[in-house]
């Protein structure tokens, strides 16, 4: 009996004497935890919003939370994989009408996340690299080739010309449309003709 109390007491001498450095460690695993449970709920849509995570290729695992930044309500990204476990900052304000959402589309070294604009009639989208967790691309979406790895997009800053992009090559060629050609038949007589437009590669 008075070993196995020796040995209690020493187990709780050696834990008190531990260095400060792994207290440090055990306070920001608390603080990191802490954030990936926190909660917004959003005032305009009566929603809340949560941390989600997703599986990714690769071996990537990606968690998209909210947080708290000095007092300010952010959105925050978080990629895992094997050697590595960043967060990088996605909004540093939070709305839900604008939040960037995951739906699918996740290429072999890439991702996308998209949004509406606040309830506008274009998707946005915005392509990011897992290993550094960069914006690469953005645009308004038009499709997706996962098999190919390629976007077709309206660039709102060109124009919106129409370019095909290769996630892979990081290339982009524009499309011609003869969009005036095409209007006069009654069928494509509005003008988000464009959202008709598909990837069809084999």
């Amino acid at each position: 009996m008075k070993n196995k109390i020796i040995i209690i007491l020493l187990i709780c001498f050696i834990s008190c004497k531990a260095d400060k450095h792994q207290t440090n460690i055990k306070r920001e695993v608390k603080i990191i935890k802490k954030e990936n449970d926190t909660v917004f709920i959003d005032d305009y849509a009566k929603d809340t919003l949560k941390k989600l995570t997703y599986n990714l290729k690769n071996n990537y695992k990606l968690i998209l939370f909210p947080a708290w930044d000095e007092n300010e309500k952010v959105i925050k990204l978080r990629l895992i994989n094997d050697k590595t476990d960043n967060t990088y900052l996605l909004n540093d304000w939070f709305d839900n009408r604008y939040r960037k959402r995951y739906s699918n589309i996740d290429f072999q070294n890439y991702f996308v996340l998209h949004s509406n604009g606040g309830g506008t009639s274009n998707t946005y989208f915005w392509l990011y690299d897992k290993e550094t967790g960069k914006e690469s691309l953005t645009g308004i979406q038009l499709d997706f080739n996962l098999k190919n790895e390629l976007i077709l997009y309206l660039d709102e800053d060109d124009q919106y010309k129409t370019y095909l992009y290769d996630v892979n090559s990081k290339k982009k060629i524009e499309i011609v449309i003869p969009y005036k050609k095409i209007e006069k038949y009654n069928c494509v007589h509005y003008q988000n003709l464009y959202k008709t437009i598909y990837l069809t590669l084999s």
